[in-house]
């Protein structure tokens, strides 16, 4: 039950993350405060609280996906490279590191569940789990959350003129 309350918060957070640095991207045309909307919700919030659900409920996470064990080792080290991104883009807000530091952060976190993505997928594929709520959840939803990262990050990239663009 934890698990599934602490899933839909972070959905709810992301969702509304996205939905306002959109509202913001579009409003002023400035890619700036949308990334920083992007850099607190979808990465700094979704990052520790993805941490506590991987290391305090690790349990009803683990059964939640499907993964369970009796070694929790790999839910730890998963919620604490969540807990690692997440804080550091909590600090990059706290303290203003900037649009680069920002814009590294958003990217380091949408590659890094960009491949938990493929991990689900696989998974589906080879039918190790069929149902389709699985699907939804863990691969097309988390694909589309991604993509929205990208999307920012690189409008951030290309508006600052920072290389490649």
């Amino acid at each position: 039950m934890s698990s599934l309350v602490i899933s839909m918060l972070r959905y709810c957070v992301i969702a509304i993350g996205i939905a306002v640095a959109y509202f913001l991207y579009f409003r002023w045309s400035d890619a700036r405060p949308a990334l920083e909307v992007i850099l607190l919700t979808c990465v700094a919030f979704n990052g520790l609280i993805s941490f506590l659900s991987h290391v305090i409920f690790h349990k009803a996470d683990a059964r939640r996906l499907g993964m369970e064990s009796a070694n929790p080792g790999f839910q730890f080290e998963v919620g604490f490279a969540n807990l690692a991104i997440g804080l550091a883009a909590l600090l990059s807000v706290l303290f203003g590191w900037g649009v680069t530091a920002s814009i590294v952060l958003v990217l380091c976190y949408a590659l890094y569940i960009l491949q938990t993505v493929a991990l689900h997928f696989q998974r589906f594929v080879t039918g190790e789990k069929t149902n389709a709520g699985y699907l939804w959840g863990s691969v097309v939803f988390a694909f589309l959350y991604v993509a929205n990262m990208f999307f920012f990050a690189l409008a951030a990239l290309t508006q600052e003129h920072l290389a490649p663009f």
